[in-house]
């Protein structure tokens, strides 16, 4: 059930009307084969590994985080998610009271084929807080597991994982904690500090307690920087990477993907007074050292151009003089919060890595138990604490668990992520808004349709969208379905995530006099005109012809079309704004 109040002041008839009706919404959303039983969400199958950290309603657990990603609305994507960890923890660390875990597995090892194979999981996600892991017993080939890594044999199977095409998250915290678990494995091992990064905590980027280290604790409900303060209302502002393309007086500027939320850009996390540091690689010439076959670690571009490189997508900020717990003033400094490796352009898995798993754990979202009851950052304060004590707080929470789940869609291999587009897209094409706004003009077919109809269709979708996906999934969407295909041409001027840029002839001043997202809003309406009439019915044979390759040769011939005609509006219009700048020169 969702957690917006129902107004105190209904009586108990009305109330319980508006919790049915909120019910019946709720189910559409997570369970939509209850009511279209031809109708299944995409599976995405995610292992979650740790070593020291669990799953549990626990201070350290990761239970806020996966019941995000099991909570994730829309109908398009069901993620099913095993547990594993190293070691043998007790059943309460495995999270045992939710049914919807695929599975649980303790004394975890990738090497052993019942608990991990390349087919059995799209997705690994690594919290690692271990530095050494002794006693593990042997690997696959009869050798005593390392105690300060993986094993050759768990690494190898990782890297054929990803090279393979599915993704990767690995995280740990300050100075070397998550090495074990992390800091040998294929590309995310340069893509993060897995280690102190000097002797002296004077210097040290990533220690506990020195001036330099990566304390983002913000001041919260009560006076002065407190240690505590990661458990209240207030998270850390951090600063986005912008993406931008310009097709002559037209702009397309985004973050990225895994930081765009339903209501835009991302831009807070929990904080924490000690948190490690996301890098981009100093040596992106690496080869691979485990699997096969091997090559190169950041391989090139499949379609040739520039080569995808991991690249540090947000930065978060220290201030001067925080010395919670008692530690050594701060000095005012920056460092990399997230970095995201985008492999799908060189036909590998994606890959990212976190600063920190307090992004993640409950005492820094729902807050401390430990904690005197009645205090706000406690779980004890009525109705919940961390960022559930206030209603800015519970925006906060939601924008980072729009990050979870960006980042569950954005690890997925191409298939999935070929699934879900056709997935929503079929969510569009029935949504009542979107299908009264076609109804109100029955007439509409793609060949006689006016520009504006395709834009205010293609509108009313994009919103649709953004109940349940990102915006930039929804522009991603567009992207792949409708212009990748019809007009690829276009691509390099409008997709901003591209690792290359175009050698275009460009306006004098790069000044974004108009928006680019009318040109991808008309796409999409011209592509669903194009699939309504491709496929008038919702009903079983619709779904049974519905298969993703057929949907996206509809949607991008019909969006091509439209693409087209908005183009040639822009051209009238410009023509027609350069007479009146003509007029009065």
């Amino acid at each position: 059930m969702s957690d917006v109040e129902i107004r105190a002041d209904l009586t108990d008839e009305n109330r319980r009307l508006v919790e049915a009706a909120r019910t019946h919404a709720e189910q559409v959303q997570l369970n939509p084969e209850l009511f279209w039983p031809f109708w299944k969400p995409c599976d995405v199958n995610v292992l979650m590994v740790v070593d020291g950290l669990d799953f549990s309603d626990g201070d350290f657990g990761l239970s806020a985080f996966v019941r995000t990603l099991l909570d994730t609305p829309g109908g398009y994507v069901r993620f099913r998610i095993t547990l594993a960890h190293i070691g043998d923890p007790g059943p309460s660390a495995m999270l045992p009271g939710e049914p919807r875990i695929v599975n649980r597995i303790t004394r975890f090892t990738f090497d052993n084929p019942a608990h991990f194979a390349t087919d059995m999981y799209h997705e690994v996600m690594l919290f690692g807080i271990a530095v050494t892991f002794p006693g593990r017993g042997n690997d696959a080939n009869g050798n005593p597991y390392p105690a300060d890594r993986l094993a050759d044999t768990e690494l190898g199977a990782l890297t054929e994982f990803m090279n393979d095409g599915r993704g990767l998250f690995a995280t740990g915290d300050h100075g070397a904690l998550g090495r074990f678990l992390c800091h040998a494995v294929p590309r995310a091992r340069n893509m993060r500090l897995w280690d102190n990064t000097n002797p002296s905590n004077d210097l040290n980027e990533v220690s506990m307690n020195g001036p330099r280290r990566n304390d983002t604790n913000r001041v919260g409900t009560s006076p002065g920087f407190q240690f505590a303060d990661q458990s209240d209302t207030t998270p850390q502002p951090i600063q986005p990477r912008i993406y931008s393309r310009q097709l002559a007086f037209i702009r397309f500027t985004f973050p990225h993907p895994l930081l765009c939320g339903r209501n835009g850009v991302i831009k807070v996390m929990p904080d924490h007074p000690h948190e490690g540091e996301c890098i981009e690689p100093s040596d992106v010439d690496l080869d691979l050292d485990f699997g096969g076959p091997l090559g190169p670690e950041y391989p090139p571009a499949a379609g040739g151009g520039a080569r995808p490189l991991p690249e540090v997508i947000s930065t978060n900020s220290v201030l001067a003089g925080n010395n919670s717990g008692g530690k050594d003033p701060t000095e005012s400094h920056t460092f990399g919060g997230i970095s995201a490796y985008d492999g799908h352009l060189a036909e590998v898995g994606r890959v990212v890595t976190d600063a920190t798993w307090h992004h993640f754990v409950n005492v820094n979202l729902i807050g401390d138990l430990t904690l005197p009851a009645g205090d706000p950052k406690s779980r004890h304060f009525p109705g919940g604490g961390g960022f559930l004590a206030s209603a800015a707080g519970r925006a906060h929470l939601e924008e980072i668990r729009n990050y979870y789940r960006n980042l569950g869609v954005w690890l997925a291999p191409t298939d999935r992520i070929t699934c879900m587009n056709a997935r929503l897209a079929w969510h569009l094409l029935w949504s009542h808004r979107v299908m009264e706004a076609v109804l109100a003009t029955p007439e509409v077919r793609l060949a006689e349709a006016e520009v504006h109809t395709f834009f205010i269709i293609g509108s009313h979708a994009r919103d649709v969208l953004g109940r349940s996906a990102s915006q930039c999934q929804s522009v991603r969407f567009i992207l792949d379905l409708v212009l990748e295909s019809a007009l690829p041409d276009l691509i390099p001027d409008v997709d901003p995530w591209r690792a290359d840029r175009p050698e275009r002839v460009r306006t004098p001043d790069p000044i974004p006099w108009f928006d680019g997202t009318p040109l991808l809003d008309v796409g999409l309406g011209a592509a669903l005109v194009g699939l309504r009439e491709a496929f008038p019915h919702p009903d079983q044979q619709t779904v049974d012809r519905l298969d993703a390759t057929r949907l996206a040769d509809v949607m991008a011939k019909a969006g091509g079309t439209g693409v087209r005609k908005a183009l040639s509006s822009a051209l009238a219009h410009n023509e027609a704004f350069s007479a009146i700048v003509a007029r009065l020169a």
